[in-house]
């Protein structure tokens, strides 16, 4: 019997160590996973580009050279310069933490570039508004006089031929990408702009209208010098007056606008192309173009990877509870089945010992000793007188017939 059971009794005993074993399979299978999802997610990690690096570097030295510029310029213009701090930006970038901190330095970055442009032209545009100001008020308290001859724009344009800076400017201010020819319109837009100015004043009846034109004429001069020279002297002197009249503010047409209120909306219009001229191409704006770029195409990079990192933790994760699972499964159907078998078992071993009782309890009774039979003698011959005689005994036992003698 236990050679017929053998291996049914070698499944219950290891039965615990199969279930064991599955198990250690299935945290083996388990760290196996983990350890390629980690390689994997290793592999699209973020890396971080020296490009942006560079790029942020080259903003923090742009920006600090310009300060400086910025603040030597209105150091002789009589100008206050903004306080402003100069960028921080993380050294190692490797985290969605340093990619905030560049993106909240660079928000920081361009409010105090816009502070510092704004700084070189405050005192010009403070002198044109108040010319401004006053024109519209004195425009608002005359009525329209319909035999006013409107001003041209020629007749404030001057004739005189615009003259190269007298001190060479600093380059460093201005782009790189700003050529000569650009460099040359800017100036030459400058100067006739200084002049137009220049006539205004002279054509002012007021003497503190005059000073204040003039002092916003010196401002355009002074701000002239801040251009790349990049152009030749006889070339900028040489100035088509068609070109300055064509680049000047020009009178709108109609007669029932005042003189006053055109001159005004002259300023206006001068003040906006000064500013045009001043305040773009410089270079701090191609390092914070580039330094910008730079970052959201990093950004984006890192966004990516950090969507492939979730995708492959999360396929890793999956698998790894199924793999437990499967493994607690398994561990717990071979203890049901070994419970099974061991109930099979001890039902066959009973069976069994139940079987040898009742054999040997039949063994015990054929093996008891039996009782012999009482040996029957033989019958004894008897003669026929002996027969009638006990036929006749009966007889003689019942006594004498009754009425005999």
């Amino acid at each position: 019997m236990k050679k017929q059971y053998f291996f049914a009794r070698l499944f219950v005993r290891t039965a615990k160590g199969l279930a064991l074993l599955v198990i250690l399979f299935g945290i083996g299978f388990c760290v196996l996973r983990c350890y390629q999802a980690s390689s994997a997610a290793d592999a699209v990690a973020y890396q971080p580009s020296p490009h942006l690096q560079q790029a942020l570097d080259g903003l923090k030295d742009t920006f600090l050279s310009t300060e400086q510029i910025v603040d030597s310029f209105n150091a002789g213009n009589q100008s206050t310069t903004p306080g402003v701090q100069g960028p921080r930006f993380p050294i190692v970038i490797d985290s969605n933490d340093d990619l905030d901190r560049i993106a909240t330095e660079l928000s920081r970055v361009d409010q105090e570039r816009q502070k510092l442009k704004e700084s070189i032209v405050a005192r010009f545009e403070t002198f044109v508004k108040s010319i401004e100001e006053k024109l519209h008020a004195y425009a608002a308290v005359l009525q329209p006089s319909p035999s006013a001859t409107p001003a041209t724009g020629q007749d404030l344009v001057p004739t005189a031929e615009p003259a190269p800076p007298a001190a060479p400017p600093d380059e460093a201010l201005f782009s790189s990408k700003l050529n000569a020819s650009g460099a040359h319109d800017r100036y030459a837009n400058l100067t006739e702009r200084k002049e137009f100015l220049k006539v205004l004043g002279v054509k002012a009846e007021n003497a503190e209208n005059r000073v204040i034109l003039g002092e916003a004429a010196e401002q355009l001069e002074r701000l002239a010098k801040l251009l790349p020279e990049k152009f030749d002297a006889s070339t900028a002197a040489g100035v088509d007056p068609a070109v300055g009249r064509s680049n000047e503010p020009q009178a709108e047409p109609g007669g029932n606008v005042l003189l006053s209120e055109r001159v005004a909306r002259q300023l206006e219009q001068l003040r906006a192309g000064v500013r045009q001229i001043l305040l773009t191409s410089w270079s701090i704006d191609d390092a914070f173009e580039e330094a910008a770029n730079f970052f959201s195409t990093e950004r984006d990079k890192y966004r990516a990877a950090t969507l492939a990192q979730r995708g492959i933790w999360l396929a890793a994760t999956s698998r790894v509870v199924i793999g437990l699972l499967a493994a607690a499964l398994a561990s717990l159907l071979i203890l049901v089945f070994a419970d099974l078998v061991q109930t099979q078992l001890d039902t066959a071993s009973s069976s069994v010992t139940v079987a040898d009782a009742i054999n040997a309890l039949r063994g015990s009774v054929a093996g008891a000793p039996v009782n012999e039979p009482t040996p029957v003698s033989e019958p004894t011959p008897v003669s026929e007188s002996t027969i009638w005689t006990e036929m006749a005994r009966p007889i003689i036992e019942e006594g004498p017939i009754e009425g005999g003698s």
